[in-house]
């Protein structure tokens, strides 16, 4: 039984049901990526608590219990969406606007800072934020344009990540998370070693 996963998944939804009530509370006090609030805070849990879920089941543990949990805690947040309405989701798409004009500052200093432990999270928290507003938001807006400066950015990312990729798991020991969806490839540096590697070996 993977303990560090169950805390991983009662933590979560006790701050999924947290955040929720913040942003009903302090909702006019919503705004970008330096404000105490942002309308974007409960989607991490939304999103990644049913990932863990699988994990933990996958490992023979029953989650009736936290899925219970998790929808009765989801079903609050409908009803915030509604409440707010319209307002609530522009909010969000600003959030992933503003994340997205952050991002090329991200990539100039990515594994050049020290410590690692401190840079990597804070930045790859950033593009981990951008995929869930545009999986959250992908089916009422045209994210086109946006999806497609993304891609771009990955590319120049996933570069410079590479070229730290040894250091990087050599001094942050924690870079590797294996509680991460594959589809979030930044956070398994250890994919982009082998990715690496296979370039050196085939060149």
């Amino acid at each position: 039984m993977d303990e560090k996963l169950i805390d991983k998944i009662e933590r979560g939804l006790i701050y999924y049901e947290k955040r929720i009530g913040e942003i009903d509370e302090h909702y006019d006090e919503l705004g970008g990526r330096y404000a105490r609030y942002s309308a974007g805070a409960p989607y991490f849990y939304k999103h990644l608590l049913p990932f863990w879920m699988h994990l933990l089941e996958e490992g023979g543990v029953d989650c009736e219990g936290f899925r219970k949990e998790y929808a009765r805690i989801t079903r609050k947040l409908d009803t915030l969406e509604r409440k707010r309405g319209r307002d609530y989701r522009e909010k969000l798409l600003d959030r992933l606007n503003d994340d997205v004009d952050f991002y090329p500052v991200i990539i100039y200093d990515f594994g050049e800072l020290e410590p690692y432990e401190l840079e990597i999270p804070n930045d790859l928290s950033t593009r981990t934020a951008i995929e869930i507003y545009m999986i959250e938001l992908e089916r009422e807006y045209d994210l086109t344009d946006i999806k497609q400066k993304v891609s771009t950015l990955d590319e120049a990312l996933k570069s410079k990540y590479m070229q730290n990729v040894e250091e990087i798991l050599e001094t942050y020991f924690d870079a590797e998370d294996p509680y991460s969806p594959d589809s979030l490839w930044w956070n398994h540096p250890l994919k982009l070693l082998q990715e690496k590697q296979a370039v050196q070996n085939n060149p």
